[in-house]
C-alpha cells in the first residue's frame, strides 16, 4: 500500500464529477462536445501537480504500514496522474489495479473514492476534511465491511504489521438434545409434578420462579400450561393426555376439625445384637428373639400394644410381682403405641431406612457393654436427616456387672447425641430386659414424647399407608404387612401399591383376629394382591377397582417407557464404543504401513490391537446369581448385601429376585445362563434338588436362614472366578563353584557344566531351575542333566558336590546361584 498526502485543492472536488483520466485532452474547440462538463485549466492542473510532487517528498521520511501483510509501499508525485488526486481517474499503478479499495470516513467529497482521507493525526474523516493524508486500505474480497472497518480503525498508528490470526479448529455440530416425553393430566397439584417428573421439591420450585409463578407450594393446583411450562423448564416434553396420565396421588390435609388422635409409631433402631428385639419381647411379654434364626431379626416387626395394660404389668414385673391385668387387644378410644422392630444386620439398611421414613418416636438401643458401633451411628444419621422425629435413647443390658453407662453416654455426645444427662434434650433410660429394670419409664417417655408431638390424622375417607413387608403364604396368597398412615382401611376396598393392586379380602392385626377396618398407626396384613407388592410402596386407596387398574396400567407402561428411554442410552454407548474400535483398528493399521507392512500384516496389525481392546473392556468376570426369600423387604436386603461383592476382575450379577421357595422354574432358568441360585429363609424342595444335580452341569444351589452366611458364601464363590496368583517356590539352592567343558555328540561347541554345591534343601532334576547372579535372576527353564560324579542322580542332598546343565542356558560363573524351584497356583482371596 501507499501513503500520499494531497492538497486542500485536490479534496474539494466531488468523486461523481471526475472525468476519467484516460479521456482527458488538452484544450480543442473543435472537440468540445467530447469533453466532461468540469473542466480544469491546464496551468491550474498544472499547479495541483507541483503541489502533490512538494508534498510527497516531504513526506518521504514519513513512512506507513498498511495492509495485512505489511507491505509498504511511498510513491513519488511523477508516479501520480490526475485520478489519483481524487478529482476522477484510475490509479496507474499496476499493481494497486486489483486490489479492492475501501474508503474511511464517508464524507460529501468522498464517496466511492478509493482513498481514505484523514486530517492529519486525529483529524476529522471524509472528503471535506481539509488538507491531508490519503491513505489507502486493502479490503480482501467477501469478508463483511462493517467488521472489516472496525478491525481497520483498531491497527490504524501500528509500528508494525498485527500477526495473522490462527485457523479456529471448526467446532463439532451439537446433536439436537432428545426431550423426555411425560404425561400430564389438565389440572394436577405442584407436589404431583415433582412426583410424575421423579425431580426434587425445590429444583421444580426453582423452575417456577424462574418463570415468574409467585405461588409455588406444593399444593398448589396447576392449569395445563403451567404445568407444562415447568415440565419443559426441567428438560421434559409434555403431553396433556388425562387418560394416559390418570394416577393416584395423596390427598391433601383435611381441617384441623376433622382430625382426630392416633397412636405414635416407635421404631426400635440399634446395632446387631444389641437387645432389640428382646426389648421389644419384653414390652409385649412374648419371645420372638429365640425364633430369629441366628438371635438376628431379620425382618420388620409390626405390632400395637394398649399403653394402660403395658405399664401396668411392667411395674408388677420389675417388683417381682405376678402381672396386674392380663393381656388383651387394644380397645377403641385406648391410648395405644405400635412398635416396628427392625433388623440391626448391615445388611438390613434398606429396611432401617425405611422404618425410619415411617416412625414419629426412634428408640435409640444402645448395649450398656459395647457402646456406639457402626449401625448405632448409620442411625443417628437417619434420625439427624429427620428432624421431626423424636428421640429417646434405651440403654440395654444394665443388670450385667461392669457395666460403664457414663462412658456409653459420652460416646453418644460425640456421635451427636446430646442426652439429658450431659445437658441435652434427648431422654436416655436405662433398661434390663432380663430384670424389667427400666421398661415402664420409657414407656411413658414415649407417651410423654408423643403428646407434645400432638400426632393426629383423619380416621376417615380414602386411606393411606405404607407396606412394611410382603411375603406369598401357602393358602392365603400374597400378603403385605400395612401400617395405615391416614383414613380408614376396610375390607373389599381397591388399594394401589406400586405396580400392583388389590381387593382386599381380609384384614388381620398382629393379634390374629381378623377386622372389619383399620385406622391410622395401626398394622394390619391385606390380603387380596394380584401381584406381590415391594417393601416401602405407598398404599392409596381407589374409588373404584377400574380406578385401580386403570393407574397400575399407566405405572406399568411409563416404566416401560423409562426402560426404553435407558435402551437409548445403552445403544449410544455400544456405538460409541464401536467408533472407538473403528478409529483404533485405522490407526494401527496406518502405524503398520509406516513400517513397511503390507497385505495381511497390515491387517492382523489391526486385529490384534481390536482384540486386546475388547479383552482389556471384557476382562471383568461375573458370577449370575437367581435370589429367592420369604419376604420382599428381606429380598431387598439380600440383594443389597450380595451386589456389591466382587472388584474389577471379578463381581456379583443378579439376574432376578423374587419372594418365594426355590421352584423348577428358578433351575431351569439357572441352568440356561450358567447361574447360581441362593434361597434366604426359604427352602428347596425334593424334587427340585434332585433336578438342580441333573445334567452335565449341575445348578448350585445355597439357602441359608442366616444371611451373613449367605454373604460368606457367595463372596467365596466370587473369589474363585479371580485368577490365580503363580507363587515361586525355593526347594533347594546350589553354588557354583567352578564351570566344566564337555564335548557333547552332535554339537559343535562344547557343553558348558556348573559344578555346583547344594547349600540349601534339596535340588531336584524334576522341578525347574533359577539362575540368579547378584540378586537378579538369569533364567528360569528345566534341568537336562543332574550328576553326582558320573552317575545321573534324580535329587541332590545339601553339602553333596554334583554337576548340573540346564536347557536353553550354560553361561554360568563362579558364585552363581541355582535354585530348585516350584510354581504354585495360589487362590486369592476378595
Amino acid at each position: 500500500m501507499s501513503s500520499t498526502l494531497l492538497s486542500r485543492p485536490a479534496l474539494l472536488a466531488s468523486s461523481s464529477d471526475a472525468p476519467d483520466s484516460s479521456a482527458w485532452r488538452p484544450h480543442n474547440p473543435s472537440r468540445a462536445p467530447t469533453r466532461p462538463k468540469t473542466r480544469l485549466s491546464q496551468p491550474k492542473q498544472y499547479a495541483q501537480s507541483r503541489e502533490r510532487e512538494r508534498i510527497a517528498s516531504a513526506n518521504l521520511d514519513k513512512p506507513r504500514w498498511h495492509g495485512r501483510d505489511g507491505e509498504r509501499l511511498v510513491r513519488s508525485a511523477r508516479n501520480l496522474d490526475v485520478g489519483d488526486a481524487g478529482i476522477g481517474g484510475e490509479l496507474e499503478d499496476k499493481r494497486e489495479r486489483s486490489r479492492r479499495f475501501k474508503p474511511r470516513g464517508g464524507g460529501d467529497g468522498a464517496d466511492g473514492l478509493a482513498l481514505d482521507w484523514r486530517r492529519g493525526a486525529g483529524g476529522r474523516h471524509g472528503a471535506g476534511g481539509g488538507a491531508g493524508a490519503g491513505q489507502e486500505r486493502m479490503v480482501p474480497g467477501r469478508v463483511n465491511p462493517s467488521m472489516r472497518k472496525k478491525q481497520d480503525e483498531k491497527r490504524v498508528g501500528l509500528a508494525a504489521p498485527p500477526p495473522v490470526r490462527p485457523q479456529q479448529p471448526r467446532r463439532p455440530k451439537q446433536k439436537p438434545k432428545i426431550l423426555k416425553k411425560v404425561e400430564l393430566p389438565s389440572t394436577l397439584r405442584l407436589d404431583n409434578l415433582v412426583n410424575i417428573l421423579k425431580e426434587r421439591l425445590f429444583t421444580v420450585q426453582k423452575a417456577g420462579e424462574r418463570l415468574g409463578l409467585t405461588d409455588v407450594r406444593p399444593e398448589r393446583l396447576l392449569t395445563a400450561e403451567d404445568a407444562s411450562l415447568l415440565a419443559l423448564e426441567l428438560g421434559y416434553d409434555p403431553v396433556i393426555d388425562d387418560e394416559a396420565a390418570f394416577d393416584l396421588y395423596p390427598l391433601p390435609l383435611s381441617p384441623p376439625e376433622e382430625l382426630s388422635p392416633r397412636p405414635p409409631i416407635t421404631g426400635i433402631f440399634g446395632h446387631v445384637d444389641h437387645g432389640k428385639t428382646s426389648l421389644l419381647d419384653a414390652l409385649r411379654s412374648t419371645s420372638v428373639a429365640a425364633g430369629e434364626a441366628g438371635g438376628i431379626t431379620q425382618h420388620i416387626g409390626a405390632f400395637e400394644v394398649g399403653v394402660q395394660s403395658m405399664v401396668a404389668n411392667l411395674r408388677a414385673r420389675a417388683e417381682g410381682k405376678p402381672a396386674a391385668q392380663q393381656a388383651r387387644d387394644v380397645q377403641p378410644g385406648e391410648a395405644s403405641i405400635t412398635f416396628l422392630d427392625t433388623p440391626g444386620h448391615a445388611a438390613f439398611t434398606a429396611m432401617r431406612s425405611r422404618g425410619a421414613g415411617v416412625t414419629d418416636v426412634v428408640v435409640l438401643v444402645v448395649a450398656a457393654d459395647d457402646g456406639v458401633k457402626p449401625q448405632t451411628q448409620e442411625v443417628i444419621g437417619l434420625i439427624q436427616s429427620a428432624p421431626d422425629v423424636g428421640v429417646v435413647v434405651a440403654l440395654t443390658k444394665v443388670d450385667k456387672p461392669g457395666v460403664d453407662t457414663t462412658k456409653v453416654k459420652q460416646e453418644l455426645m460425640a456421635a451427636g447425641v446430646e442426652v439429658e444427662d450431659f445437658g441435652g434434650d434427648v431422654p436416655c433410660v436405662e433398661v434390663s430386659s432380663v430384670t424389667g429394670q427400666g421398661l415402664a419409664e420409657l414407656v411413658e417417655t414415649i407417651s410423654a414424647i408423643a403428646e407434645v408431638k400432638e400426632l393426629v390424622a383423619e380416621r376417615a375417607g380414602r386411606v393411606e399407608g405404607r407396606v412394611i413387608e410382603s411375603r406369598v403364604e401357602k393358602g392365603r396368597g400374597n400378603v403385605a404387612t400395612v401400617l395405615v398412615l391416614r383414613g380408614c382401611l376396610r375390607n373389599t376396598a381397591s388399594l394401589v401399591a406400586g405396580t400392583t393392586w388389590a381387593r382386599v379380602r381380609t384384614l388381620l392385626p398382629p393379634s390374629g383376629k381378623a377386622v372389619p377396618s383399620a385406622y391410622p398407626g395401626q398394622p394390619v396384613e391385606v390380603t387380596g394382591w394380584k401381584d406381590l407388592p415391594s417393601a416401602g410402596d405407598l398404599v392409596l386407596e381407589a374409588a373404584t377397582e377400574d380406578e385401580a387398574k386403570r393407574a397400575v396400567t399407566n405405572r406399568l407402561r411409563r416404566i416401560e417407557q423409562d426402560k426404553l428411554w435407558s435402551d437409548v442410552e445403552v445403544i449410544n454407548e455400544k456405538q460409541r464404543r464401536e467408533a472407538e474400535i473403528l478409529q483404533i483398528r485405522r490407526e494401527e493399521e496406518e502405524k503398520a504401513k509406516a513400517k513397511g507392512l503390507r497385505g495381511n500384516a497390515v491387517l492382523h496389525a489391526g486385529d490384534a490391537a481390536v482384540e486386546e481392546l475388547v479383552d482389556k473392556g471384557d476382562g471383568v468376570k461375573e458370577l449370575l446369581l437367581v435370589i429367592k426369600a420369604d419376604v420382599s423387604g428381606t429380598v431387598e436386603a439380600v440383594v443389597g448385601a450380595l451386589e456389591g461383592i466382587g472388584n474389577k476382575e471379578a463381581k456379583v450379577k443378579i439376574l432376578s429376585s423374587a419372594v418365594g421357595p426355590v421352584s423348577q422354574g428358578d433351575v431351569e432358568m439357572a441352568r440356561a445362563v450358567g447361574a447360581t441360585i441362593v434361597g434366604f429363609n426359604v427352602k428347596a424342595p425334593g424334587s427340585v434338588m434332585k433336578e438342580a444335580a441333573k445334567g452335565p452341569t449341575p445348578v448350585p444351589i445355597h439357602t441359608s436362614p442366616i444371611i451373613y452366611r449367605l454373604v460368606d458364601t457367595v463372596r467365596q464363590a466370587t473369589a474363585e472366578l479371580l485368577p490365580k496368583t503363580v507363587e515361586t517356590r525355593v526347594h533347594g539352592e546350589a553354588t557354583v563353584q567352578m564351570i566344566f567343558e564337555i564335548s557333547v555328540k552332535g554339537r559343535k561347541d562344547p557343553k558348558r557344566i556348573a559344578g555346583s554345591k547344594v547349600t540349601n534343601g534339596v535340588f531336584q532334576k524334576a522341578r525347574k531351575a533359577r539362575v540368579v547372579r547378584k540378586g537378579e535372576v538369569l533364567h528360569t527353564g528345566t534341568v537336562s542333566t543332574l550328576k553326582q560324579v558320573k552317575k545321573d542322580v534324580l535329587e541332590i542332598t545339601k553339602g553333596v558336590e554334583c554337576g548340573i546343565a540346564l536347557d536353553d542356558f550354560d553361561q554360568f560363573e563362579a558364585d552363581d546361584i541355582i535354585q530348585s524351584v516350584e510354581e504354585v497356583e495360589v487362590a486369592r482371596q476378595l
